[in-house]
């Protein structure tokens, strides 16, 4: 097992580079993927986010870019990846929540669900509310307002 400062130390495998929507412009930060003994650190940075205290449900989705139509900006990133066909609140995809600190947040999660390899080429999502971890297929979490494609 790794601990905490090998694990920080060392380089991603995959990283995705965070941007707000149209409404949330100055949102922005970095999501990084290490690999550690039998899964996956998640590495949050996250910058500008819109409530200073706020909580916002963060999550791997199917989709491969950061795309979609001006009412719906990041429509194409599809749902929760759930490769291995779980329920809510147990897909590949599912993370656990952001809060923020006077806008700034940053966190660390260990996770068995994946390793980097796997989710790379998907997209990390920021919803505008917290995940509930009931509702079905995705917990109720709100409009996407940041996304990163993990590359």
């Amino acid at each position: 097992m790794f601990s905490l400062s090998q694990i920080l130390c060392c380089r991603p495998c995959c990283k995705a580079c965070i941007r707000g929507n149209g409404n949330f412009p100055e949102l922005h930060g970095t999501v990084s993927f290490i690999k550690a003994s039998g899964g996956t650190v998640v590495v949050t940075e996250l910058h500008n986010l819109p409530s200073p205290d706020g909580v916002y449900a963060m999550h791997i989705h199917n989709g491969t870019e950061c795309t979609g139509t001006l009412s719906a900006p990041f429509d194409n990133t599809g749902s929760h990846l759930n490769l291995d066909n779980q329920t809510h609140p147990f897909h590949m995809g599912d993370l656990p929540a952001v809060f923020s600190n006077k806008g700034f947040s940053w966190n660390a999660v260990y996770t068995d669900r994946f390793f980097p390899e796997q989710v790379t080429g998907y997209t990390v999502i920021i919803h505008s509310m917290p995940d509930d971890f009931r509702t079905q297929p995705s917990g109720n979490s709100g409009e996407k307002i940041a996304c990163g494609e993990i590359r």
